[in-house]
């Protein structure tokens, strides 16, 4: 080998490892399918439920929808009433975290943790707004149960004075 036939060759191999060094490296993550926020995307309409009252059985209404360029679902539970009350959920990684806009007068936010399954999504308590302390009384968890295509529950955990008061259920059928 000559010396420009090295030199050409040194040349290469320099230049053909600066283009590998820069070929970026994916690592392989798993995906979650479907992700605890393509699951409330599917809940995207209006269903009617029912929830145990003091007087017998309560009719409830939940509407879902998109907002922010199909970046959060809109929830509203009791739209259009006094009792109304808002929830947005987003995704965070493979986390799905939800603001809820309570009749209560506070914003507690809530945030899956580790994988969800297909069947069921539980949101616990992170954070909030519009209270003095964890010790006020808002909502703490939310576990929404999917059946089917058609029906789920609604299964909201409330506490006071940092312990759990009482759990509303909802059973909910899209109409």
């Amino acid at each position: 080998m000559t010396y420009s036939t090295r030199s050409l060759f040194f040349i290469v191999c320099l230049w053909s490892s600066f283009v590998t060094l820069e070929t970026p490296v994916h690592a392989e993550h798993p995906t979650l399918s479907p992700t605890p926020f393509e699951q409330m995307k599917t809940l995207i309409g209006t269903w009617q439920g029912t929830r145990k009252a003091y007087d017998g059985e309560e009719t409830i209404v939940a509407h879902y929808s998109l907002t922010a360029i199909d970046t959060a679902v809109m929830e509203q539970l009791f739209p259009g009433t006094p009792k109304e009350m808002v929830s947005l959920y987003t995704q965070d990684g493979h986390d799905l975290v939800m603001t809820h806009y309570c009749m209560l007068g506070n914003q507690p936010r809530m945030k899956t943790q580790g994988l969800v399954s297909s069947e069921t999504i539980t949101m616990s308590y992170m954070d909030g707004t519009g209270m003095r302390s964890i010790d006020d009384m808002h909502m703490h968890e939310l576990t929404i149960k999917f059946m089917d295509e058609n029906h789920m529950t609604h299964h909201w955990t409330l506490y006071d004075k940092g312990q759990k008061k009482v759990t509303h259920t909802f059973m909910f059928a899209r109409q």
